[in-house]
């Protein structure tokens, strides 16, 4: 298997303070990916639209544009694997990250270790996370195409982001068996996630927006109470 060292990805840094950049682009590149960063936000949405990173570290607190309207900027148009750098470690902004349509969220200071595990985990997320024999789900009208990564629903193509195609795809592979919380976080986010509840929550309402037909009453993506969530496969 290509590991994740030898895709050499490229990684887009959005990063105002100087000192910041330059550490976290010279610990991407130890670990072997290329790395590349910019202080504005309007350098970095230039940037995502012309040279197409494989991933981006953004920073929330930019000198010209939020972070968070830079995300839902490239959200409009683009799946983009994205990680929110903040100062912050507060709940609150963290699920307005998430609900933005970022995959991770990651708050100052960390360790390089911490950046490292973190990226790769959504590296794997998004190009290693489903087995190869499998290429093509479905449950009911609900059908995501593994070997493309997408999805539609009663016909209408679906965008989803890295974190929710992993969730569905985990939810329909074991349709009509409850899967739980902690088995949710671990196999789509990793271990490190086991217990975070708040993160889950936020994708799963996301999901339910674009797959229900009455969010409120979703026959999708079923809350069992105290367990975790389930997909009938009939109904």
């Amino acid at each position: 298997m290509v590991t994740i060292e030898e895709r050499d990805l490229n990684i887009l840094i959005v990063e105002d303070e100087e000192d910041t950049a330059e550490v976290v682009c010279t610990v991407l590149e130890d670990a072997g990916f290329r790395a590349r960063a910019v202080d504005r936000g309007e350098l970095a949405l230039d940037h995502i639209t012309h040279q197409t990173p494989d991933l981006v570290l953004l920073d929330i607190n930019l000198p010209d544009i939020n972070g968070i309207d830079v995300l839902r900027q490239v959200r409009k148009h683009s799946l983009l694997p994205m990680i929110i750098l903040s100062g912050y470690g507060e709940d609150k902004d963290r699920v307005i990250a998430l609900e933005a349509g970022a995959d991770d969220y990651l708050s100052k200071p960390f360790s390089p270790e911490e950046l490292v595990a973190r990226v790769r985990a959504l590296v794997r997320r998004v190009f290693d996370w489903t087995p190869r024999p499998i290429t093509h789900l479905q449950v009911r009208d609900l059908e995501l195409d593994i070997a493309r990564r997408q999805g539609n629903i009663r016909g209408r193509p679906l965008h989803l982001t890295p974190i929710e195609f992993g969730i569905l795809a985990m939810l329909m592979r074991y349709a009509g068996q409850v899967i739980s919380h902690d088995d949710l976080l671990r196999n789509v986010w990793g271990d490190q996630y086991r217990g975070d509840f708040s993160v889950l929550r936020v994708n799963i309402s996301r999901l339910r927006q674009k797959l229900e037909t009455n969010p409120r009453r979703p026959v999708y993506i079923v809350t069992v109470p105290g367990q975790g969530y389930w997909m009938p496969s009939n109904r």
